[in-house]
């Protein structure tokens, strides 16, 4: 049995009163936009650590109603504290699915804050002032700082709405090719399956514990009962077809928004070129952003699995057709 560590998460908005100060805030934010797991944690992380960008730390985000209070009486680093202490005690070192390390200070995506206030993981008309709120939020509490760096996958294909919400809106998508998306999609989904996602679960709630994703949670209830009953090997070839039509139908997305966009508000970078050498990309960036370059310190290390899932050996090909049929060339 799991020891007990109370991370003492808000749970009414403790910033109410605090919240007329930062009204008059700039709501500038850039977005790292990119199919899911394109790379746009790395990218995040990279950016963040290279410019003056205030940013989205799982901090910020699971405290987010007490993020002003605990400024003005600078207290967070108690918050951080406990919030480790409790990652620790729940055995939770890395998101699990990929090995990306966790802790207080890691990067995380806006999604997840829209989920637990709106029910939604994209920006819409329901969520605005909450998320023009979370910018000015995290530009009161992180000093120094130009703009706002935020991430969230779930928005790749909603730049020209977001533009009409914030039109100081600059984007920056990371591409890679659709075989590599496809591979960390499958290998994420099995481990996904493998056994409890205790993080996941913490992003996800809402102060309801399961009741606030009980549809997701009996699905990998599910999927996991699938994956013991038929084993790894042919659970991945059953969701390669399912997992490759999403990857199309994303990449044929990404390239029409990315094609509309006027390059004085997106640029598009490489992934392959960004982990092997992230100096130059931050540098190609300043024009964009109007910003310099601040620091040349690596981001954390990249966990890669270059080596294909068996079942995709072979399977280039096909996800190519898949999407060209959604493109409407073929």
């Amino acid at each position: 049995m799991k020891q007990r560590s109370n991370p003492n998460f808000p749970t009414e908005n403790e910033d109410q009163a605090l919240l007329s100060a930062i009204q008059d805030l700039p709501v500038r934010p850039i977005f790292i936009m990119g199919l899911h797991r394109s790379g746009t944690t790395f990218l995040y992380d990279t950016v963040a650590k290279s410019f003056p960008l205030a940013h989205l730390s799982l901090y910020h985000l699971l405290y987010f109603d007490r993020l002003l209070s605990n400024k003005q009486n600078g207290t967070e680093q108690r918050d951080k504290n406990l919030l480790n202490l409790f990652f620790s005690v729940q055995g939770i070192s890395d998101r699990n699915i990929d090995g990306t390390h966790i802790d207080a200070d890691a990067v995380e995506e806006y999604g997840f804050l829209l989920r637990k206030k709106t029910g939604t993981f994209k920006l819409n008309d329901s969520n605005t002032d909450l998320f023009k709120n979370l910018c000015r939020k995290l530009l009161a509490v992180q000093t120094d700082k130009k703009a706002v760096l935020l991430k969230n996958p779930w928005d790749t294909g909603n730049a020209q709405r977001i533009l009409k919400y914030c039109p100081e809106a600059r984007f920056i998508y990371i591409s890679r090719e659709p075989i590599a998306v496809l591979n960390s999609m499958l290998n994420a989904l099995l481990a996904y399956i493998e056994g409890p996602q205790d993080y996941l679960e913490i992003l996800l709630d809402n102060g309801k514990g399961r009741s606030a994703y009980r549809t997701g949670y009996l699905a990998w209830m599910v999927l996991r009962g699938v994956r013991k009953v038929l084993g790894r090997n042919i659970s991945a070839r059953l969701a390669r077809g399912l997992l490759a039509k999403d990857v199309a139908r994303q990449v044929v997305v990404y390239r029409k928004e990315i094609a509309a966009l006027p390059c004085d508000r997106a640029i598009e970078i490489d992934y392959t070129s960004l982990v092997a050498d992230p100096v130059p990309t931050m540098q190609k960036l300043q024009g964009l952003l109007d910003l310099t370059v601040i620091n040349n310190a690596p981001s954390n290390e990249l966990k890669q699995r270059t080596q294909l899932n068996p079942v995709l050996q072979g399977y280039e090909q096909a996800l190519q057709h898949l999407i060209d049929t959604h493109d409407g060339s073929s």
